[in-house]
Formats: structure tokens, C-alpha cells, sequence
């Protein structure tokens, strides 16, 4: 555990009395929670900002207000290593130059993705002891790029929500930013969380049916679920491997570009900015209904896009695009969870469980989960229902959910559109599920839906901010593409998000500055 004594070199001017000298300081010192990459790059490379200055402001920040003031609980556990790292990144600097933009830039990790140094305990705390021998792929090609690890991001236990968004065994609940008594989604919550209160830079994530998309409607942010197969998912503890991806969680596009071209090289991503005028975007009006808001923010959107230069058409989905999960995907990912989660226990030292009914029998255990806080009783009912019939193949193949796929790009061919564009979810963020909020509503059973269609085809989605509730909470609007598309949706998105400027951070005191500059309105 860091201190803030320890780590913040600006503690002691809490006292400052204020004044426009003071309050243009304290602004300065803010800013940095919420500047984008190429800024804080331009920043270290100026010799004005140093990566231990970085994290050192940001494990400050954590401490303030992620363990105490709003507990906003976003991050399960800080890196032993990470103000060792930017030392050492900063001496590399001096000596040879930057890696490149993310030389020196504090990033967090969802706790399902193997990171060395740390256990890989997915939200549950009957897994505290799997201590991973290497970095994931994907952490390890960051760290390459100069990305510092600050600490692991709750989540949704065993990545699978069921009702509790951001609730784990191992750490608790993870809480809204911009609305305390709001759910954080699921289930990469920590990651969304922790990114938009200015805890980490960006974050990585997993994304099966939503679990980037949905947490980066929530938080203001920039998610993205690339193509399936475009990242590899060794070292990641799986849900549904047909299913799950890695991806970015940024506070702008541009951020959101830099991190997946370092993700996947060989892809392009960084490559000549794609425009959005002149592209034919196919409007989805399928999953309209279940908040009014939402609706209005979607038809501004659409509004905003032709404004941008797009032209807008119309399209009508498969008829079978707002059940996926209960038909299709649900019972897939079922039949793979336990068989896929058996593969990846058995790499781990012991003691930590060898498979899944060593999991569960250690879950079962009075004095064996490590924790206090109960799992999610669902989750690991649906776990043991998994085991159960683990030798039941699916009643729907894989070959059913690319065939919607193959279906959705037809659609695409037909209507001569780039991309398809509807809102990331159909309501706003749902109360937390501990807490009443009466100021939601949602007229649909599964606001998610409209998620689960890049899931079952495999295609490519961004989540862009759309606008805001009155309650203070944030929409998002989503843009789905073929398959390699990134690159003409992150120039989509650009384009739209230089023209709307929706993201804004948490309601900031700038007067605050020993306080982390957060002021909560939940």
C-alpha cells in the first residue's frame, strides 16, 4: 500500500490559501488526471513531467479517493513495482529517448488478465493464491511500449455479472464515479471506473458479450472490442473463448488508437486517419424504446453525424439481433466455461485450485475463500450448472452465431454502409444492486442486447460518449463494423468525438487539489 505521503510530492500545499496564483497551481496539477497520451508524452519528453511524477500523482489519487472519500473501489491491488518501473523508464529516457507515446504511462489491468508480480484472482477470493509466471501476451506488449502496470482493476466476479455489476468476493463492489448509487457495468467495472476518475491513463479489459462496451458507456469512455482473433487471449482467464476478447478502455479516441496499434502491430491501427464524411452509416432503430433519454441522445447523434458529413440510412436487423443471448450465445458460453477454465487452472502453483470443482469445493468451504464478502450466488450457480454439463454440447452451434454474422454483413453490402450505429445500451447505468435509485427507469428486460451482436458475429465495436442524463450519468453511442475495420471506426469515432466533445471528467472541485480535484454527485 502506497501512501500519500509517500507518493504525492504536492501534499502539503492542501493549505495554500487560495487566490489566482493558487488556483491556476492547483489547475496544473489536476490536469494531468485527464490530459490525453500524446500530452503527457509531449510533457516527459519536454523534461516538464517525469513517469514518477506521474504515478506517484496517481497512486496518490487511488489512495485519496479510491480507498477513501467516495471509496470509489476501482482498483484490487497497486503493483509493488510500478514507481521502481518509471524510475527506471525515466533513466531510459534521458539515455536512449522514449519507446515511444507510451513511454512512461500508468495503466491499469482487469484482474483476469495474467499479470506477473500479481495474483490473477478474476473477482474471486477463492483465487488469491493464483500467482500467473508471466505477463498475458497483451500486458507484456504493453510493458514492451513502455506502459506502467499501476495495479489490478476489480470486476464482476469470474467476469460474469448476473445482476451484481462490479461486485466481486475479492474486493467488493466497484462504484460509479459520476453517479455513487448507478452501477459501474460490467464486467471490466474496475477498469472503467478507475479510468475515468483519473486513477490510471487507460486500462485494459475483457470483452465476451459487452464487458468493455458496457463500461465505457457508463464511465464517458472510449471502448473498444476489436475484431475476435485480432488479439490473442493467452493468459486470461476465460468465460467463453468463442467469445472473449481483450480491449482499450481510453479517455479519447486518439488514446484509444495509440494503445490498440501497440496491442496489434501488425494490424495498421495507427495508420492514416479514416473520415467520417462521406461514409454511409447504417441507423439501427431496433433497440429503441426502453428510455426516453437514451432515445433523444440517439436521435441527436444521428443528427450530429449527418452534420459531420455522413449520410444516414435506415436499416432493419435480423430478426433473431435482440435475443441472441438466450438463444445462442448464453448456451455456448456455457458449454465452454468450465472445460476452457479447467485448461487455464491447471497452469497455476499450487495451492491455488487445479480446475473448476477445485474451485468450486474451495468456494464451498467455510474458512476457504480467503474473504469475508459472499460470492455472487448466481454466478457460481451458473458455474456449477456448467460443470454439470459440461459434456452437453450447446443447442446452438457456433456456426449459428457467425451466421448471424454472415447475415449482419449482408445487410451491410445491401445498404452500402460502413458501419452500423445505434447506442452502446439501452438505458442509462442501472441502480447498483444494494441500492435503490428512484430516479431510473427502463422499459426493456435487457438493455444490453445491441452488445451482443459484435459478440455473436465476431465483428468489431466502439463505444463513443454520447451525451448525458439528467441524472448526471453518461450514454454511449456504438459503431460496429466488418471484420478488420478498426481502423475506419476509431476514424469514425474521431471524427464524431472532435464534433459532439461529450467526455467530461467526474464533477472536479479545482479548489481541492490535497483532495485529488474529485468532488462526487452521487
Amino acid at each position: 500500500m502506497y501512501s500519500v505521503k509517500e507518493t504525492n510530492t504536492m501534499t502539503d500545499r492542501s493549505t495554500m490559501p487560495a487566490g489566482p496564483a493558487a488556483s491556476d497551481e492547483m489547475a496544473a496539477a489536476c490536469d494531468v488526471f485527464q490530459l490525453p497520451i500524446a500530452e503527457l508524452a509531449r510533457r516527459m519528453d519536454a523534461g516538464t513531467l517525469t513517469a514518477e511524477e506521474l504515478v506517484a500523482r496517481h497512486l496518490a489519487r487511488i489512495e485519496t479517493f479510491d480507498r477513501a472519500g467516495p471509496s470509489i473501489n476501482a482498483i484490487s491491488r497497486l503493483h509493488p513495482d510500478a514507481l521502481r518501473d518509471a524510475v527506471r523508464l525515466d533513466h531510459e529516457r534521458r539515455l536512449r529517448g522514449a519507446r515511444g507515446p507510451l513511454h512512461g504511462i500508468p495503466m491499469v489491468v482487469k484482474d483476469n488478465i495474467d499479470t506477473a508480480g500479481l495474483p490473477t484472482t478474476a473477482g474471486c477470493a477463492a483465487l488469491h493464491e493464483a500467482l500467473p509466471a508471466a505477463d498475458a501476451p497483451v500486458v507484456a506488449r504493453l510493458r514492451a511500449a513502455g506502459a506502467i502496470v499501476l495495479g489490478k482493476a476489480n470486476m464482476s466476479e469470474l467476469a460474469a455479472s448476473n445482476g451484481r455489476f462490479g461486485y466481486s468476493s475479492a474486493n467488493g463492489l466497484t462504484l460509479n464515479p459520476y453517479r455513487l448509487s448507478r452501477n459501474a457495468s460490467g464486467s471490466s467495472s474496475g477498469t472503467g471506473a478507475a479510468v475515468a476518475a483519473g486513477f490510471a491513463v487507460f486500462g485494459l479489459g475483457t470483452d465476451t458479450f459487452g464487458s468493455v462496451r458496457g463500461p465505457a458507456c457508463v464511465h464517458a469512455l472510449v471502448g473498444v472490442r476489436p475484431t475476435h482473433g485480432l488479439l490473442e487471449a493467452d493468459g486470461v482467464l476465460p468465460l467463453a473463448p468463442s467469445f472473449d476478447t481483450v480491449g482499450p478502455l481510453a479517455r479519447t479516441v486518439d488514446d484509444a488508437v495509440l494503445v490498440l496499434a501497440a496491442l496489434a502491430p501488425q494490424a495498421g491501427i495507427a495508420g492514416t486517419h479514416q473520415r467520417l464524411a462521406g461514409r454511409r452509416l447504417g441507423i439501427v432503430m431496433d433497440f429503441k424504446g426502453g428510455n426516453d433519454e437514451i432515445d433523444a441522445l440517439f436521435s441527436r447523434a444521428c443528427v450530429d453525424l449527418v452534420d459531420a458529413g455522413a449520410q444516414a440510412v435506415p436499416v432493419a436487423l435480423p430478426a433473431d439481433a435482440r435475443h441472441l443471448y438466450e438463444r445462442v450465445l448464453g448456451d455456448i458460453a456455457r458449454s465452454e466455461w468450465a472445460v476452457q477454465l479447467d485448461r487455464y487452472l491447471a497452469r497455476m502453483p499450487s495451492p491455488c485450485p487445479r480446475d473448476t470443482a477445485a474451485l468450486l469445493a474451495r468456494i464451498d468451504s467455510p474458512s476457504g475463500e480467503g474473504s469475508r464478502r459472499s460470492p455472487n450466488p448466481l454466478t457460481i450457480a451458473a458455474l456449477r450448472h456448467a460443470v454439470e454439463t459440461r459434456d452437453e454440447p450447446p443447442r446452438s452451434g457456433l456456426s449459428s452465431a457467425r451466421a448471424f454474422g454472415a447475415a449482419l454483413a449482408g445487410l451491410m453490402q445491401s445498404n452500402g454502409c460502413a458501419a452500423l450505429v445505434f447506442p452502446t445500451l439501452a438505458c442509462p447505468a442501472s441502480p447498483r444492486f444494494d441500492l435503490d435509485d428512484p430516479s431510473y427507469y427502463c422499459r426493456v428486460s435487457n438493455p444490453l442486447a445491441a452488445m451482443h451482436m459484435a459478440s455473436a458475429a465476431g465483428f468489431p465495436e466502439i463505444s463513443v460518449p454520447m451525451g448525458w442524463t439528467e441524472a448526471g450519468v453518461p450514454a454511449g453511442l456504438s459503431l460496429l463494423g466488418r471484420p478488420g475495420d478498426e481502423r475506419l471506426l476509431l476514424g469514425i469515432a474521431r471524427d464524431y468525438e472532435a464534433a459532439t466533445r461529450h467526455r467530461r471528467a467526474p464533477d472536479f472541485d479545482q479548489g481541492a487539489v490535497a483532495a485529488g480535484c474529485f468532488k462526487n454527485n452521487g
